[in-house]
């Protein structure tokens, strides 16, 4: 496949708030990240809608991450906040908490929360460290998945270098965790009831890359971006890796990389601004007529850029489902 170029990118939405999580639908628009309310809809005919928490809860307690749809009509929303757990938003709008603690574990920071077609929730914690970013180093491995099968939960994988975005395959046999700050993309096989084993490490990545969120395409690749050094990856089934596109501030990342091997990152470091086209692309999501249109999630950019992929994206269990 053919290197992305600048021109291949555009740029759509804007007045966004953090868009760090984007959802597609066939039908039912699109659902954003939005940073400190929960969740912008995006309609198929343009319109808006905010949808979460409307009570002034500061940006440090509430933090809207991953989003997933349910097959009945809710939203839910990982808030990567201080208040942590996952949060849904039900048919009349109202956002209030679903799952705070697992197995006596206060769900901080819940970074990403997934649904699939039997209509569990698979729940990626980053860190038990607080503030999370004392978790921005190599040395610290203590993130962890959750699964609720529709009656409870339980932690089904520990040990994690920063649990990021994760992905089921088309056959829902393996998962792909991202490992933010292990540098890695970690693949579990999965057993009919949900619990996770014969982890392996399915890539590891180098030099300024820290892989953050992460989709599956039709032929079963898998795309990932990193924070830092605006990358996006293609994965083929092997774990072959090749560079899509790049938009890397040299000396950015050159004093990221210091931190990191040093102490870690701090989050003034994570958060400053890089990249000319791209700033801290944070997820991708397939999506449009064809799922040839990938969109791209940031955590600095207040519109979210775009791109017509060589490849359409693997129908995700919610395409159909609706709000």
């Amino acid at each position: 496949m053919e290197r992305l170029k600048v021109e291949d990118f555009g740029f759509v939405e804007s007045g966004l708030s953090r868009p760090e999580c984007i959802l597609c639908t066939a039908t039912a628009g699109m659902f954003v990240s939005h940073d400190p309310v929960g969740v912008l809809h995006i309609a198929p005919d343009g319109s808006r809608r905010l949808y979460g928490r409307h009570d002034g809860a500061p940006s440090a307690q509430f933090t809207p991450n991953g989003i997933a749809l349910m097959r009945d009509g809710r939203l839910m929303i990982a808030n990567s906040g201080l208040e942590g757990g996952v949060w849904q938003v039900d048919r009349r709008g109202d956002c209030r908490p679903f799952l705070m603690e697992v197995e006596g574990r206060h769900l901080y920071p819940a970074n990403f929360v997934l649904a699939d077609e039997k209509d569990r929730l698979w729940i990626c914690v980053s860190t038990r460290q607080v503030p999370r970013a004392k978790a921005y180093r190599r040395d610290i491995a203590d993130g962890y998945i959750v699964l609720w099968d529709g009656r409870k939960a339980r932690i089904v994988a520990e040990g994690l270098g920063y649990t990021n975005e994760c992905r089921l395959t088309a056959d829902g046999a393996h998962l792909y965790v991202n490992e933010t700050f292990g540098r890695r993309i970690s693949r579990f096989s999965v057993s009919a009831d949900g619990s996770l084993g014969n982890r392996e490490t399915f890539a590891e990545l180098g030099v300024g890359d820290y892989p953050d969120g992460g989709t599956l395409d039709a032929l079963g690749g898998f795309w990932v971006t990193s924070v830092v050094s605006n990358r996006i990856y293609r994965f083929d089934r092997d774990g072959h890796a090749q560079l899509m596109f790049e938009d890397v501030d040299d000396a950015y990342m050159a004093m990221a990389e210091a931190a990191y091997r040093k102490d870690g990152l701090t989050v003034e470091i994570l958060y400053a601004d890089a990249g000319e086209t791209l700033n801290h692309i944070a997820s991708i999501a397939f999506g449009g007529p064809d799922m040839r249109t990938a969109y791209l999630g940031t955590l600095k950019m207040n519109r979210f850029p775009t791109f017509r992929s060589p490849v359409r994206g693997l129908q995700p269990a919610h395409w159909n489902w609706k709000f």
